[in-house]
């Protein structure tokens, strides 16, 4: 056994207070990806750090640091964003859509129809182009449309009886 598979069997051993660490900064889950990244990172050393544990434990925090400021950036540029999204639906006098109460109702859909339905009405995307972007099989991508239509419809039908 080399000195960099000693030093990795050595870093492992310590992952577990190596991830306690990281909380520090991230949560349970990112704090083991920043463990896993630096092991990683630690095996494409060309030679042993003289001391692989310190070593793993600057790895390990630089990452954290590094994951929770990206973190907090892509949090306010979300918060951000928000504020700033325009309606989704531009209202009409003359319309028969009322634009707050259908954004309302997809609103109220789960994420995964919202998003078939966003692709397929105001991105113009075909069954197998939403298919190819939201990562699912075209039956699926046709299924989950047809069930946010008639989401859609109960929630408005409802809001309209409502008038």
């Amino acid at each position: 056994m080399n000195d960099l598979s000693r030093s990795a069997e050595h870093a492992v051993a310590h992952s577990a207070r190596l991830a306690l660490y990281a909380r520090q900064w991230l949560n349970a889950a990112d704090a083991q990806d920043v463990v896993q990244d630096a092991l990683v990172a630690l095996l494409s050393c060309r030679r042993a750090p003289d001391d692989a544990i310190a070593w793993m434990y600057a790895a390990v925090r630089n990452r954290a640091i590094d994951a929770a400021r990206s973190r907090a950036r892509r949090r306010r540029r979300d918060e951000r964003t928000g504020r700033q999204r325009t309606e989704w639906f531009q209202a009409d006098a003359a319309a028969a859509l009322d634009a707050q109460a259908a954004q309302k109702a997809l609103e109220q859909l789960p994420r995964e129809l919202r998003e078939i339905v966003v692709l397929r009405i105001w991105g113009e995307l075909g069954f197998v182009q939403i298919a190819r972007s939201a990562q699912v099989g075209v039956g699926t991508a046709y299924q989950r449309f047809s069930e946010a239509m008639r989401q859609l419809r109960a929630v408005m039908e409802k809001s309209r009886t409502l008038k």
